[in-house]
């Protein structure tokens, strides 16, 4: 969000350090989604809504762009200082497993899965199903699986008035989608002691996950060591 300077300087920092080329889409604020859930009957508003619609209309620009995946990131994380050495070896677990017959593959998510390793280890990332994915800070979607969410998350809005990531994690839970993740993830939300969050209240319970290796501490951007928090939310 453009009157979020901070997020922007440290999501720049992110790319020029990782050599990533991100795109910055469309984003909209609580007052663009009040006015939207109003028109249109939205059982969600405010923030929630804004958050929401910001992620459907990235999976509309990639059905209309033709893009086959795109990594979809929030602009409060951060990331692990190996993270392409991490990354080459969970897609070289995807394709071997899945090839091309998958959906969704969570780099971050912000509570423990059942289906996660129980013994992860901090240099050794593993692959698993995923079978209720929360939070929606880090992850791959393929165009097929944008174009289902696309038509799904418009009649949700209606109909449901959720969450998008409770949304979502409803519909792994249905088979509506094969859903990846990362043990242990190595993109994780920075906090909100430390970056105060548009949707929720510290009181709420902070969302700072830790890190074996930091790339913001790294780059002197952040005041807290990752590796000293823990490995989940905290509610």
């Amino acid at each position: 969000m453009p009157s979020r300077t901070e997020r922007r300087l440290n999501m720049d920092a992110l790319s020029a350090f990782h050599n990533l080329d991100f795109t910055y889409p469309r984003v909209f604020n609580k007052h663009d989604a009040n006015t939207m859930a109003a028109a249109n009957n939205y059982l969600i508003n405010g923030t929630h809504l804004a958050c929401y619609l910001s992620h459907l209309h990235v999976y509309k620009q990639m059905i209309e762009d033709n893009i086959e995946t795109a990594l979809i990131l929030e602009d409060d994380v951060d990331m692990e200082l190996d993270l392409m050495h991490r990354h080459t070896h969970i897609m070289q677990q995807v394709y071997e497993r899945y090839g091309r017959d998958w959906d969704m593959l969570y780099l971050g998510h912000c509570t423990w899965d059942r289906n996660e390793p129980t013994r992860p280890t901090a240099h050794n990332v593993s692959l698993y199903e995923a079978e209720y994915p929360v939070c929606m800070h880090a992850y791959v979607v393929t165009r097929d699986c944008a174009r289902r969410l696309a038509v799904v998350l418009e009649e949700r809005l209606t109909s449901v008035g959720r969450d998008i990531d409770m949304v979502l994690a409803v519909g792994v839970q249905f088979g509506v989608s094969v859903v990846l993740g990362t043990s242990p993830p190595y993109i994780v939300q920075i906090g909100r002691r430390e970056l105060v969050s548009d949707l929720t209240l510290l009181e709420d319970g902070d969302t700072a996950q830790s890190l074996t290796q930091s790339t913001l501490f790294h780059l002197n951007m952040r005041s807290t060591d990752p590796r000293t928090l823990p490995a989940y939310m905290v509610f």
